[in-house]
């Protein structure tokens, strides 16, 4: 039996309806009330001397409604009520597809810091200018579209039906072209911005954890070079050892993860791991056209305590709708969010699942601990719903913020 009734409001904007559900802490009785309030933005909930109320993902119509309970006994209730005809705006909807801390959201010459102990890791001042890094299938488009481009033939160069490297890559796109470090610039992407490695400050380097970094790079980097099997550097703090990113020797670069930092932004809000995973998600989606996904642990990543339990599996996701809103009493504002179908499996088999040339999931990477906690939420979040919608088959349902 729930220690206390909840309520969870979802918008259907496809279809203008809110799907509401109560899930009473005993079962309905002669003294369960719903009613909306007079303006259709809030309903309430009145329980065995129990009263809660909660804001709506947006307005609905018939302001000052009581709903009708057609059955007593139960302890979940639900309805679809129809939104205000006369109001197109929802409250907190996400603003298209942005991802979180784009270029233009954050401050030139903002220092950037440990989100865990806020020690100075890039220098005040040392960035001049963001910019955001092209999507990750930029070098591939640009070399079909020069290879391809119309009545310019003669400038192309084929072997085998394939533009030419070299003439490609001195045009800066070729299939061979990669970002580098600039000082001055720190570059954005989805889930990482990335930086010289002069702009930097306060950073531990190590192919494994901590206890066996160097604040020296380059000594390292030859270790590196000497037959180390890793492609980067892990990159602690040196005030608290959190790890904040990784360094890039392709790139010459650090790349530190949006949700371990901080950095002055045109909003108060700092991005978290799942809305940075939500906006890969999302990137992926509209790249691939494929709905799923195998979120799986990045290798030689020992941040958390968990972060050798994390690696034995992978997340399994299958995307149900990328763009919802909810609200529900235990928070205190509507959540923009994806709402998806999730399970764990082994990560062996996720390897054999993605070696088949017919899977349908693409690959998703991210740190250990990262994932132990994408996994946490995702559970937080099932509990949130109406216990009859909380499973779907050998799936668990789970909403992603966005």
């Amino acid at each position: 039996m729930l220690s206390h009734s909840s309520i969870y409001a979802e918008l259907l904007s496809n279809i203008r309806q809110i799907s509401l559900a109560v899930s009473l802490r005993s079962p309905s009785d002669g003294s369960t009330r719903v009613a909306v309030t007079a303006d259709g933005s809030d309903v309430e909930l009145r329980h065995q001397g129990e009263m809660q109320r909660l804001a709506l993902p947006a307005k609905i119509a018939h302001g000052g409604a009581v709903l009708p309970i057609n059955t007593q006994g139960v302890s979940t209730l639900t309805w679809r009520l129809p939104l205000d005809p006369t109001s197109s705006q929802q409250k907190n909807t996400t603003d298209g597809d942005a991802a979180p801390w784009s270029a233009t959201d954050l401050e030139a010459g903002s220092a950037v810091t440990c989100r865990q102990c806020g020690a100075v890791v890039v220098d005040r001042d040392a960035i001049k200018v963001w910019k955001d890094l092209p999507s990750e299938n930029w070098a591939e488009m640009m070399e079909f579209w020069h290879c391809h481009k119309p009545n310019e033939a003669e400038h192309h160069s084929h072997e085998n039906g394939k533009a030419d490297d070299r003439s490609l890559a001195a045009r800066g796109y070729g299939a061979s072209s990669n970002i580098s470090a600039q000082n001055g610039v720190g570059f954005v992407d989805l889930t990482t911005l990335l930086f010289s490695e002069s702009a930097s400050a306060s950073l531990t380097f190590s192919t494994s954890g901590y206890e066996h970094g160097s604040t020296d790079r380059h000594a390292l980097a030859e270790t590196n070079a000497s037959g180390s099997q890793h492609r980067g550097l892990n990159v602690f703090c040196s005030a608290c050892h959190t790890q904040l990113g990784f360094f890039n020797f392709r790139a010459a670069a650090v790349t530190l993860l949006k949700w371990q930092i901080s950095c002055k932004s045109t909003s108060a809000h700092t991005p978290d791991i799942s809305e940075c995973l939500a906006a890969t998600i999302i990137s992926t989606i509209s790249r691939s056209a494929s709905s799923k996904a195998l979120i799986t642990p990045i290798n030689d990543t020992p941040i958390g305590t968990n972060a050798q339990a994390n690696t034995r599996n992978a997340l399994h996701i299958w995307v149900m709708n990328k763009d919802i809103v909810y609200s529900t009493s235990t928070a205190e504002r509507s959540t923009p969010a994806i709402k998806l179908l999730y399970r764990l499996v082994p990560r062996e088999q996720a390897e054999r699942m993605l070696e088949v040339i017919t899977c349908d999931a693409q690959e998703i990477s991210i740190p250990s601990d990262a994932l132990g906690r994408v996994i946490q939420s995702l559970d937080e979040s099932n509990m949130l719903l109406p216990g009859s919608e909380r499973l779907f088959q050998q799936w668990k349902v789970g909403l992603l913020a966005r």
